[in-house]
C-alpha cells in the first residue's frame, strides 16, 4: 500500500486534532493526569496547561490542513522532538511520574512524528505545493 503526500497530511493532521482534543480535556479536569510531585501545578496551571499544548497541536492540524510546506513539517518535527523530551525531562516532577494519558498521548504521537518526518525529508512535487489538501476536496465535491 503506497500512501500519496495529501493522505500522509490527512493522517498528520487528524492525529494534531485527536491529541488536541485529548490536551484541552485535560485541561477542563475532564480527563486527569496526576499532580506536580512539588504541588505547584494547581487547576488554574493544568487549565493553562491543557489550552497551551492543545492550542498548540490544533494549529498543527490547520496547517497540515492547509499547506504543503518543508520548513513547517522541519519546525512540527523540531516541535514534536521537544515535546517528547520535555515529557521525559519533567517526569521526575510529576506524580505518578508516568500516567495513562501522557503515554497515550506519547504512543498517539507516535504516526505524527513519522508523517512530519517523511513531510520534511521527501520534498514535495511542484503541484502538490500550489494546491493544499482543502482545495483538492473542494475540487472533487465540486466534480460530484
Amino acid at each position: 500500500m503506497h500512501l500519496t503526500r495529501s493522505q500522509i497530511r490527512f493522517i498528520g493532521m487528524l492525529v494534531a486534532a485527536v491529541m488536541a482534543t485529548i490536551y484541552y480535556l485535560i485541561g477542563l479536569g475532564v480527563l486527569t493526569v496526576g499532580t506536580s510531585a512539588t504541588g505547584d501545578m494547581d487547576r488554574n496551571g493544568m487549565f493553562v496547561f491543557g489550552f497551551m499544548a492543545g492550542s498548540a497541536f490544533l494549529l498543527g492540524a490547520i496547517l497540515l490542513g492547509l499547506f504543503d510546506r518543508r520548513w513547517l513539517w522541519v519546525t512540527g518535527l523540531v516541535f514534536q522532538l521537544f515535546v517528547y523530551a520535555m515529557y521525559m525531562a519533567v517526569a521526575p516532577n510529576r506524580n505518578p511520574q508516568f500516567e495513562v494519558w501522557g503515554i497515550t498521548l506519547r504512543i498517539i504521537q507516535l504516526p505524527l512524528l513519522l508523517a512530519l518526518a517523511y513531510l520534511a525529508w521527501k520534498p514535495a512535487a511542484r503541484e502538490t505545493r500550489r494546491a493544499s489538501w482543502l482545495d483538492r476536496q473542494k475540487n472533487q465535491e465540486m466534480m460530484r
